[in-house]
């Protein structure tokens, strides 16, 4: 690898484009394996000029030095690496603005690579603090918009990273407060991507949104309010074609009643467990609690634990059904607190705890 740094030279935007391809090409080749990324992140003066070459006029130049970037950044470290890198770069590389402006103009045939590097910047929670701070709202609103609007690339990009960006946005206080505040209205226009069929990691972003929201109490009226499409979105993934009585689909919301034979569950587990999670943190509160009550939830839950047992069969899912239901069937004066939040559990009961469900997930199933 000492010889890296003679590669510098070949790099340069204005090398012959032979050079420039077939240097470019083994530095993407590296880029495929931890000890060539290592190699290449012990050389700045090579990620600079992947740098300068993701704007090179031969779209085939941009596109490798592009790919080489994605694979950079796909670790904590190298994400980091090419973050300073490019701030303190001379002349500076504005590495997110550059990815916005490629990720919203239409007629882009990078929009999709340039995705995928800013999915794995975003990745790391202190990145995504500062590549906040980097945005006005005004490029948040053009991504939101290039998200929500199907082929928006006339490419053919089909910018589905979009949803793990957002996802690790909102790791963030300001991230979730950008998300929901209502002078945006930005989490209604992402609601129906939670059971968008056509991309896994559209629809993984977008409940991974709002399970971010649901961790902070803060948002738990917005999600919970009146018009019941938030609940639905968490809900909806979960529900199969049962049929309910009279008496409970009154209880249910209107988009969730009467649910057609051919509805079929979330098949991702991951996701299956995500959506569990997020309704196990708004039953936190008593107000919430009997919301859910309220709604159906766990007449829904009830016969989601009774597939997950016969079809699903994941353990883990098993699991956080449970830990939900568990809240839910108990009286209010059982339970005898408002907030699950405000109670300080001791590390040692907290590891006690943990140390149950790992035994008791061995006997599921």
């Amino acid at each position: 690898m000492e010889s890296l740094a003679e590669f510098t030279e070949f790099l340069r935007p204005s090398q012959r484009l032979d050079l420039k391809s077939v240097a470019l090409t083994h530095i993407l080749s590296l880029t495929g394996s931890q000890e060539g990324k290592d190699a290449i992140l012990s050389h700045e003066n090579i990620i600079i000029a992947l740098f300068n070459l993701t704007t090179d006029a031969q779209k085939v130049v941009a596109k490798d030095a592009v790919l080489c970037l994605i694979n950079i950044t796909a670790e904590e470290d190298g994400a980091l690496k090419v973050y300073d890198l490019a701030k303190n770069a001379d002349p500076v590389f504005n590495i997110v603005s550059k990815a916005i402006e490629i990720i919203t103009d239409e007629n882009s045939e990078l929009a999709d690579a340039w995705t995928m590097v800013l999915s794995n910047m975003s990745r790391v929670e202190s990145l995504a603090n500062n590549i906040l701070n980097e945005l006005d709202p005004k490029d948040i609103l053009k991504l939101v918009k290039a998200f929500t609007k199907i082929d928006y690339n006339k490419k053919k990009n089909k910018l589905d990273y979009l949803g793990p960006i957002f996802c690790n946005l909102t790791q963030t206080g300001k991230g979730r407060e950008l998300i929901c505040l209502e002078k945006y209205n930005l989490i209604d226009k992402i609601l129906p991507f939670a059971s968008f069929q056509e991309s896994l990691i559209r629809r993984g972003g977008t409940i991974g949104i709002l399970k971010n929201i649901c961790f902070d109490p803060v948002y738990h009226d917005i999600i919970l309010r009146d018009t019941d499409d938030i609940l639905c979105a968490l809900l909806y993934p979960l529900c199969g074609p049962e049929e309910f009585s009279d008496e409970e689909n009154d209880m249910l919301p209107i988009d969730l009643q009467f649910l057609p034979e051919t509805k079929t569950r979330e098949d991702d587990p991951d996701l299956r467990k995500m959506l569990l999670e997020s309704l196990l943190q708004l039953c936190s509160r008593k107000k919430s609690r009997e919301h859910l009550r309220s709604k159906g939830v766990y007449e829904i839950l009830r016969e989601y634990h009774k597939w997950e047992a016969k079809i699903g069969m994941n353990k883990e899912c098993l699991l956080a059904c449970e830990n939900v239901v568990d809240i839910l069937i108990k009286k209010e004066e059982e339970i005898g607190l408002d907030n699950y939040k405000q109670v300080d559990v001791p590390q040692d009961v907290a590891e006690k705890f943990v140390k149950e469900d790992e035994e008791y997930l061995k006997d599921l199933l």
